[in-house]
Order: structure tokens, then sequence, then C-alpha cells
């Protein structure tokens, strides 16, 4: 079943995207038969072919639709560039070990990057900040492949830099600034036990954080409890809650900073998905750092890998919801999954 709805894909989108859509349609009535507005109707009947076919923008996502959740409705690649041209602040969120993501995050940062020979800067989640100086010599001294060994990528915990360099390439193309975004390691420790008071006085001067609200420590804590199988002790979730609305202000700050140079037009931010959302996280704290931030400077795009085929599939904002809020995008970008094993199974915390 997921082999043959994965090969119906590809084939799908090697044609038109109204016949894409016209295809999967087909294909809903009948492996997922929706009752529409039409087999309601009074007066003649309609052909069976025609009668259940849904609304395509009602269809369960599939890997390589992208929906724009404003018009709550399907669009081309184009169509989000299109939408996208002239936003100061694009954030690009990603499931980190999918190199499918990365791919498409490559391909948006040059696809608008040479749409309007813009410069903005790409801000990286992966790269600490006292990498910068380390970044800086590296880029423009090595070719994007090797970017990854002369920064020592092999030794940082994220996925392999192969993946990741598809994006540094399109960076390289159009003459794009490289970035740091992320806390240095080595506050990331003392955070969890001594708070902001870890961070160091410039730095902490620099990120302003002011008190956690409740409403964004309460899905925190409820997200971290949960991405550590529920082994952590519910005392130190409000410690993990702050050192994440720490990495958010510091990727934030990372975004205006680098826009604040005159020969870059905005940022890009390559990083997790929780930190890209747009109600909660790093467009938080860009609205603190440049108040007169209008909704039209920040966009947010979430790679989301859409669930395997079967019954009862899950819609658009009910993908939205598992991240937290139906408010977390502007687009969401389907793509295929991948095998994984169960985190939890061998997780053991504090043994």
């Amino acid at each position: 079943m997921k082999t043959a709805f994965r090969a119906r894909t590809r084939y799908c989108f090697k044609l038109s995207f109204s016949l894409c859509l016209a295809a999967t349609a087909m294909i809903a009535a009948t492996e997922f038969p929706v009752q529409s507005a039409q087999a309601q109707a009074t007066g003649p009947s309609q052909p069976a072919s025609v009668r259940d076919i849904p609304d395509a923008d009602a269809l369960p996502p599939a890997p390589g639709l992208i929906f724009d959740m404003a018009g709550q409705r399907y669009v081309m690649f184009d169509d989000m560039v299109s939408r996208l041209a002239g936003t100061r602040f694009v954030l690009i969120g990603e499931k980190h070990d999918n190199p499918i993501h990365h791919h498409h995050q490559a391909q948006l940062v040059r696809a608008l990057s040479k749409r309007e020979d813009s410069k903005r800067a790409v801000v990286w989640e992966m790269f600490n900040r006292d990498q910068q100086e380390s970044l800086d010599q590296a880029w423009q001294t090595v070719s994007p492949d090797e970017l990854g060994s002369e920064m020592n990528w092999g030794e940082s915990g994220w996925p392999s830099w192969h993946d990741y360099a598809p994006i540094a390439e399109a960076a390289r193309e159009n003459g794009l600034s490289m970035v740091a975004g992320n806390l240095p390691q080595n506050v990331l420790r003392p955070m969890i036990s001594e708070g902001i008071s870890a961070l160091p006085t410039e730095l902490a001067e620099k990120l302003a954080l002011p008190p956690l609200p409740n409403d964004i420590a309460a899905r925190f804590d409820q997200e971290i409890a949960e991405g550590h199988c529920n082994m952590l002790p519910k005392s130190q979730l409000p410690a993990f809650s702050l050192v994440q609305f720490a990495r958010d202000a510091s990727l934030a700050r990372a975004m205006t900073d680098a826009d604040a140079d005159k020969n870059i037009d905005g940022a890009f931010l390559i990083a997790g998905a929780m930190h890209v959302r747009d109600d909660i996280a790093v467009p938080y704290h860009l609205r603190r750092y440049s108040p007169d931030l209008t909704d039209n400077d920040i966009a947010v795009v979430i790679l989301v890998e859409a669930d395997d085929p079967g019954e009862n599939l899950p819609g658009v904002n009910d993908y939205a919801l598992r991240m937290g809020s139906e408010d977390i995008a502007d687009f969401m970008w389907f793509t295929n999954d991948l095998p994984r094993t169960d985190p939890c199974e061998d997780m053991n915390i504090g043994q």
C-alpha cells in the first residue's frame, strides 16, 4: 500500500498541478470516499464518477503538496515563491534527519534569491554563536561540500553534512552570508541549573529575555516532556523550557542583527520545525526585537512528513495542531516520512 501510494505520488507530480489534483481526487474517491455536496443536492442524479469526487483542497495531504494556510488551498511551488517574494524574514522549518527537507530548503533559498536578486543572510540553528569567526573564515576559503569537515560538523551531533550541503550550495550560488544563530554549547547545560544568570553578560543584554509567558511555558513544558518520553522529572521541565525560549531568542536576534547590515536584505532561518512556529517561537522574538514588523515581514514554511495512507487520514489543520496551533505557519509543505525506530525504547534518563 505504502509503495503503491508513493509511486502514484511520483507519477502525479510529473503531470500539471490541475491534472495532479484531479488524479489524486479520483484516487481519493475510491480509497477515501467523501460524500460531496453534489451527492446531496436535489435534482437529476449525477454519474458516480462525478458525484463522489471531493473538493481537491479538502484532500488529505500527500508528499509533494504545498498548502497555503491563509487561503486554505493547495498551491504550486512557484505560487508559494511569488507569495514569499519581498518578505524580510523567511523561516523554513525541518525535521532534522529527513534529507528531503534539506533539499526543499535549498530549493526555496535558491528560488527566492534568484527571483529577487536579494541577499538575505542564512541563519543556522546548527551553528553556534561562538563558531561565527570560524564560519566566516571557512565560508571564504572552502567549498560548500567541504564546509562541514572544516567546521567539525561530524562532532556536532547533527545529521550528515551531506544532507545539509545543498543549502550551503544555494547560499554560495547567490552570494549569501552564513550566520551562526544558536546558543554556545558551553552555556546550555549551566542554564539548566542556573537559568538566565548562566548567560554571558554581553549575550544576556543582547537577548534581553523577558519572563517566560505562562502560555508559552505550558506548551513548552508539555512538548519537552513528550520529547523526552515523559521520563524527565516534572520539576526539571521549566528549566528546559527556559533554554528553549532562550534558543529561540538567540536565533531571532541573529536574524535581526544580520538584517541591520546595509548589504543584507533580511534573513532565512534553517531550523527545526518547532523553532519556526509563528505563534510561539522565533517569530515571537523577532517581533520583540523589531516592533515595527508587520505580518508581511515574516513568513513561515514548515516541512511536514505526511502520514502513510490509511483510513481516517488527518487534514492539514490536524497536522498543525500536532505542533500546538493552527496558526503556526503560512505554508505547510508535505514530504515522505522516513522509517524510524521508537526513540523511547532505549531511552534512560538519569541512569
